[in-house]
């Protein structure tokens, strides 16, 4: 597969982890509130953590290019830029731990008092996906691949 190729996978499996992230949150507040999403939970707690570890292996594959076509001319003449991607990479990795974390206490443990905690973890997991692909936008805008 080409790097255009995969750059196209990768931004649509982020939008995807982003999105199926974004549901898991908002069923683990509901369910946090009292409402139960027991199905709901369950079904994110597959899609969210296969979108967003699709998505990093995608990433993954597409790094040497970005190493040697971008990230070299990043470094010479924005490098807040490049600085930026690499914020971006480590929020990624912890929005990847909470969202798996999220997705086995959420689609497991279902007793009242780990609503809260479980929805915490999902929301900011979110939160750093959308953050994640906020940046990796930009950064893309900046300097394509």
């Amino acid at each position: 597969m080409n790097d255009r190729a995969l750059l196209l996978a990768h931004a649509v499996l982020g939008f995807a982890a982003v999105f199926a992230g974004t549901h898991q949150a908002a069923h683990a507040v509901v369910s946090a509130m009292g409402r139960p999403q027991r199905r709901a939970l369950r079904r994110f707690a597959l899609l969210a953590p296969a979108a967003v570890m699709a998505q990093a292996v995608c990433g993954l594959a597409i790094y040497p290019a970005y190493r040697m076509r971008v990230r070299a001319n990043l470094d010479l003449h924005a490098p807040v830029v490049a600085q930026l991607f690499e914020l971006k990479e480590h929020l990624a990795a912890l929005a990847l731990a909470l969202v798996i974390a999220a997705s086995v206490a959420g689609g497991f443990d279902q007793r009242p008092e780990a609503r809260w905690p479980i929805a915490a973890l999902s929301c900011f997991g979110s939160a750093l996906l959308w953050a994640a692909a906020i940046i990796g936008l930009y950064v893309t805008a900046r300097h394509p691949l």
